[in-house]
């Protein structure tokens, strides 16, 4: 089991007395936490235009977590092709992993929020062949040839790049989908999925039936399931009790889900009784992640800054994971 720290980015200035620019120097504090604590990787989401999410390139905080960070792997969750050019996306996320020393995650999506498409004049119609063709640009210019591409979206003549991401053929790469038509899409293509259960399935056993579906059609496309790596993330606190995680935790919860920009309805409690939060004393969310290691999952993300969590508070919750909820998996102790 690999253990990440995973962050959306959702800031409530008019709530919380945290701009955007202090909350994205903890999160730098807490990748630097993480990298010190034995944590996998890091990920960083991108968003625009509302506090649901205030990093619009995550590639550029990667750029600045390179040189605070030794080891940890630095990842975004998801770059959203549809609304850029894939060269730029190749360019610059080439030079993410460059100046990482080959850490980069490049988790891909095709964008669910329409106020982002909008703010951009675009719609989200076609969007699924907006990505594919994209992803297909960034492979021909990760490949180092110089090549020509004309698409129902994009075209161009003659280009090569000269920045080439360290790790060849290229990086480390997910594709974020669980619903089940999505998932089954991204198994033909070979790609492992990635993504946030609460989103996608009302339950551990709705969800182990998409994953055993992906994998079913994986296996079937002629793909080696044995080198798979399923990366779920789930909204993540914890402390010495049940009883306190719950008191730190709830607000920040029920915060999240009012303003995030889909499926307003859900509550802590809503999620509680689906299983999909890992909040708890460290041997709640030990048994929590082991129900979700018995259905597939071998990475865990952790969003453990969500609704304006108290960076000390976030810090504790971090150390605590790696002190007594990491070791049950790995079978070492971080320390």
């Amino acid at each position: 089991m690999k253990f990440s720290l995973f962050t959306v980015f959702d800031n409530y200035k008019h709530v919380y007395d945290r701009t955007p620019e202090q909350f994205i120097e903890e999160v730098l504090q807490q990748t630097e936490a993480g990298d010190r604590l034995g944590y996998d990787s890091v990920w960083y989401a991108e968003h625009h235009f509302s506090e649901y999410g205030v990093l619009t390139s995550p590639n550029m905080l990667i750029a600045a977590a390179a040189q605070r960070t030794k080891k940890i792997r630095l990842g975004v969750s998801v770059a959203v092709l549809p609304l850029h050019n894939p060269l730029r996306i190749a360019e610059d996320y080439a030079l993410a992993d460059v100046l990482s020393g080959g850490r980069l995650n490049f988790g891909i999506g095709s964008g669910y929020l329409p106020h982002e498409f909008a703010g951009f004049n675009m719609t989200t119609e076609n969007k699924a062949h907006i990505f594919n063709e994209a992803l297909e640009i960034i492979k021909l210019a990760w490949s180092g040839e110089r090549f020509s591409f004309k698409g129902n979206y994009f075209e161009c003549t003659d280009v090569e790049l000269n920045l080439l991401p360290v790790q060849r053929p290229m990086p480390p790469t997910w594709i974020a989908a669980l619903r089940p038509a999505g998932a089954y899409y991204v198994a033909k293509m070979g790609y492992p999925i990635m993504g946030i259960p609460y989103v996608n399935a009302n339950s551990i056993h709705e969800l182990e039936e998409i994953l055993s579906g992906y994998k079913e059609t994986y296996k079937e496309s002629g793909y080696d399931l044995d080198q798979l790596e399923i990366p779920l993330a789930l909204h993540t606190y914890v402390a010495e009790t049940s009883e306190q995680a719950r008191k730190d935790s709830e607000e920040h919860i029920n915060l999240y889900l009012k303003t995030r920009q889909y499926g307003k309805n859900a509550r802590y409690d809503d999620l509680l009784a689906k299983e999909q939060l890992a909040i708890g004393s460290p041997e709640d969310v030990i048994q929590l992640i082991r129900k979700y290691e018995a259905i597939g999952m071998n990475h865990v993300m952790m969003l453990m800054n969500f609704g304006g969590m108290p960076h000390e508070k976030v810090m504790k919750s971090i150390e605590l994971v790696a002190r007594e909820v990491m070791p049950a998996f790995k079978g070492v102790n971080v320390f």
